[in-house]
């Protein structure tokens, strides 16, 4: 149980700086259309980078994870009460 709050607190955390991140390279670095796209308009050779796209996978991971430890969580309280 330790773990899946600790999974639960890392996920949030990473949802939350993730999404901000997204926000600041849609709104000011312009690496992203508001889609959520990859803006090729800045460069036409250009592609997305590690970096890039680790956040694109962190928008998607941590949310999965923060509802798979809150499912879990609810599972472990309603299998104590019985």
């Amino acid at each position: 149980m330790r773990l899946t709050k600790w999974l639960g607190g890392v996920g949030g955390a990473v949802w939350i700086g993730s999404w901000y991140l997204m926000y600041l390279e849609i709104t000011r670095w312009h690496h992203v259309k508001p889609s959520l796209a990859f803006n090729s308009d800045i460069a036409p050779d250009a592609h997305p980078g590690q970096a890039l796209l680790l956040l694109y996978a962190a928008c998607v991971a941590a949310p999965l994870v923060v509802l798979a430890t809150s499912v879990n969580g609810i599972v472990h309280v309603r299998r104590r009460h019985r």
